[in-house]
């Protein structure tokens, strides 16, 4: 009878000595496989992405273009169903007819402006017709001294100076926003 020790021992050597020809290495480097311009960025909302660039939401990847309330040259530039308006990406919305990361102004307006939690609209104060004249984060409207681009807020916490009764609902709205 012959001995299957030598055989046995000699395929182990074969199989474990050298290593699994199936491992894998995986890719730790801060670019993540990416290399220049092919470079694909995940995302949920516009936020998400680089400035310059919109998050497509069926993709749920971040593309070259205007977001909205950005300035646009024509209906093309902007993404969806958006349109340029007076020059700015601008999307006609319902309750909650809006992207991720944004939310309807006040009616009879009604296009989505970008709820940006913590950061103070980059116009704050001025006087407005639109909340697209608002730019980011702000919503235009009239609490008793002309319209306005305000702040918007849903608690007196995320005002400014947080005091107590700093957040009020826009006349008409359910919408609410910083006292100025």
């Amino acid at each position: 009878m012959r001995r299957p020790f030598p055989f046995l021992l000699v395929l182990g050597v074969l199989l474990v000595g050298p290593g699994c020809p199936l491992d894998i290495q995986v890719r730790e480097s801060p670019d993540a496989g990416c290399a220049g311009a092919s470079c694909v960025v995940s995302c949920a909302a516009d936020r998400e992405c680089p400035a310059g660039q919109r998050c497509n939401d069926f993709y749920d990847e971040c593309e070259p273009g205007p977001r909205l309330t950005e300035p646009c040259s024509d209906n093309i530039a902007c993404y969806g169903i958006a349109s340029c308006k007076d020059g700015r990406c601008s999307r006609r919305c319902g309750v909650q007819d809006c992207p991720s990361g944004y939310q309807c102004s006040p009616a009879p307006e009604s296009v989505c402006v970008e709820t940006c939690e913590g950061l103070t609209p980059e116009s704050l104060g001025r006087f407005c017709e639109s909340s697209l004249e608002c730019t980011r984060c702000g919503l235009c409207a009239d609490l008793g001294s002309g319209k306005k681009c305000q702040q918007p807020c849903r608690s007196d916490a995320e005002c400014p100076d947080s005091r107590p009764g700093a957040c009020v609902l826009i006349p008409g709205s359910t919408l609410r926003v910083c006292q100025q």
